[in-house]
């Protein structure tokens, strides 16, 4: 017991200790705290002033090493400034800061930034344009379609230039006709040098001689090479009027005997002994305008007659312009196209290469706004006088803003497009007229916005038109109105808006 009684009192003891332990510590930490933390903040700065201080040497040292060669590098370099960048959209508002462009009421003003980078420097004007378009490279490939009531091949033989264009390269011009028109497709083609989808009507035997004459202009002429650089022909024919014969392949086509020292066979034809003629056919010519249409693969293009002459470089001037301008389809909420002033030259003269001379040509009666002895006002753009009275430049711009309405009701503009306007209404032939107005109708439905460009314009073939009342398509004009005011009309008053007394055929 008496162990037991000497152990408990031994307990408490330490028990006692421990407590008396843990207070003088107590004491000692709070008496001594300050001091701790001031020399762990002094320790850490000899460390941090240590580290400054080889870092310094380091640097010296390197400085010392290459003071001469540094020398040597700067008495040889051009310092450059920092290449600007901009980005997404913003890429096109480049010439907006150092160009005073007026724009469109709907263009809004927009923050630009800069990075020092080569990456879009060496990009060209096509590649930036595709990423800002957002449009897809599609190469043209030999296709045999049912179109309608017609056989279609398309792309039967390819431009070899426009076959791999990308969407943003260039603008494509898109024409139609038939064989008889090729004696202009030579000057077309050197003035545009860029694609053409070229639409031929050819049913029966006609047929034969559309490849006769494609081979002529692809190989005999001065202007052959660029004609097989940048021309695409597509052949139609009604599946009732089929050819005797046609090549199955493009390789087969382009192997289609020719002879250069023959007459040329587009030149003198008879047309009285065309296939079409002798079978009592019309000219299908909005299925033609459509299927080259359908057929362009660029993001642009340009629906023209193949007896128009555009003035040189319009594709680049254009896509210059696309660049310099977003509000020509960066951000545009009003849908647009841009079109050209058209004129036509007395029979004698050349057709112009420059504004400045077709306004020499105009001075001298040489030349006049196109078909202004039928009808003026088809024709006639916004503010002529003052288009015509512009100084010349060498960049493209736009000029005026009209609806197709009012003084302009029964405008036939011709115009670059996103290609994305209404079809032309195929039920509407060359010999009943009114071919361009009815899609011009729609577009008025549309509340569609034409702009006039400057100075760029188009000369129709020598030779001033003159209404010609003993016309034989005169006769199919009557049933061909009475179509459009019965039919199509309505029909497209529900497709493309409510009736407006603003519109007109």
């Amino acid at each position: 017991m008496f162990d037991r009684f000497v152990a408990k009192n031994s307990d408490l003891n330490c028990a006692n200790k421990s407590t008396q332990y843990v207070k003088n510590c107590g004491k000692m930490l709070k008496r001594d705290f300050p001091i701790l933390i001031l020399s762990l903040f002094i320790l850490c700065g000899f460390f941090a002033f240590m580290q400054h201080a080889f870092r310094a040497s380091v640097t010296i040292e390197e400085q010392a090493l290459t003071k001469n060669s540094i020398k040597s590098v700067e008495a040889n370099t051009v310092v450059l400034p920092a290449a600007e960048v901009f980005f997404g959209d913003e890429l096109f508002e480049k010439e907006l800061q150092s160009r005073q462009l007026i724009e469109p009421k709907d263009s809004r003003e927009v923050k630009v930034f800069t990075e020092s980078t080569n990456k879009v420097k060496n990009e060209t004007l096509g590649q930036r344009l595709k990423k800002l378009l957002k449009c897809n490279d599609r190469p043209l490939r030999l296709e045999k379609i049912q179109y309608g009531s017609y056989w279609l091949l398309r792309n039967y033989i390819r431009g070899t230039i426009s076959t791999s264009t990308g969407c943003a390269d260039t603008v494509t011009l898109t024409t139609n006709g038939d064989y008889t028109f090729f004696d202009s497709l030579p000057f077309l083609t050197e003035r545009w040098l860029a694609p053409i989808s070229f639409a031929l009507f050819a049913p029966g035997y006609d047929f034969e001689a559309t490849l006769n004459s494609i081979q002529f202009v692809r190989n005999c002429l001065r202007e052959s090479k660029s004609i097989r650089d940048y021309v695409t022909f597509h052949i139609y024919f009604p599946a009732t009027d089929m050819p005797e014969y046609a090549p199955i392949t493009e390789k087969e086509a382009i192997s289609w005997p020719y002879d250069c020292d023959a007459q040329p066979p587009y030149v003198d034809v008879d047309r009285s002994t065309m296939y079409k003629t002798e079978h009592n056919m019309t000219y299908p010519i909005n299925v033609g305008r459509n299927i080259a249409r359908k057929s362009a693969n660029t993001y642009f293009i340009f629906a023209s007659d193949i007896e128009l002459y555009p003035t040189p470089e319009l594709p680049r001037l254009f896509l210059e312009l696309v660049e310099r301008n977003r509000s020509v389809y960066l951000d545009n909420k009003e849908l647009r196209v841009y079109t050209l002033p058209v004129f036509e030259v007395t029979k004698d003269s050349q057709v112009p290469e420059s504004k400045t001379e077709l306004v020499e040509m105009l001075h001298k009666h040489k030349a006049i706004p196109f078909h202004s002895k039928i009808c003026k006002n088809c024709h006639l753009v916004p503010r002529h006088n003052e288009w015509v009275n512009s100084t010349d430049a060498n960049e493209l711009s736009l000029f005026s803003q009209t609806k197709r309405e009012g003084k302009f009701r029964y405008w036939e503009p011709f115009y670059i497009s996103d290609n994305q306007e209404p079809m032309f209404d195929e039920r509407v032939t060359w010999e009943g007229q009114s071919n361009k107005r009815i899609q011009g109708y729609a577009m008025c439905l549309m509340k569609y916005d034409y702009f006039v460009l400057h100075p760029a314009f188009l000369t129709h073939t020598p030779g001033i038109k003159y209404f010609d009342k003993n016309a034989t398509r005169l006769s199919y004009v009557p049933a061909m109105n009475n179509l459009i005011k019965t039919v199509i009309q309505p029909e497209y008053h529900i497709l493309y808006g409510k009736k407006n007394k603003k519109c007109f055929t």
